[in-house]
């Protein structure tokens, strides 16, 4: 989770562009080999769609149920750092 985590916080944080985090996400998302069903899966799943829904031109957005923008794309993966944070501290003290 940590390289997730990482990536979510340079985003959060705004080091890199919401393209930037789209393109690495994916790249890392599909190519995750360790990635196993479970709670996880589901936190990172749920920010796939956001990613997956997310349109960098405002003027393409056709319906806002289906695509996001830059501003909902920050907010998802907020939420998503913070629940991987959480659920990554419980899972170490619970060793």
């Amino acid at each position: 989770m940590d390289k997730y985590i990482k990536l979510l916080e340079e985003f959060a944080g705004s080091k890199i562009s919401a393209d930037e985090f789209e393109r690495r996400f994916l790249q890392l998302f599909k190519s995750d080999d360790n990635l196993q069903p479970g709670r996880e899966f589901q936190i990172l799943d749920k920010l796939f769609a956001d990613v997956d829904a997310y349109c960098s031109d405002p003027d393409l957005i056709e319906d806002p149920r289906f695509d996001i923008g830059e501003v909902q794309l920050r907010v998802s993966a907020r939420e998503t750092l913070d629940k991987l944070v959480k659920l990554t501290t419980v899972l170490t003290s619970e060793k």
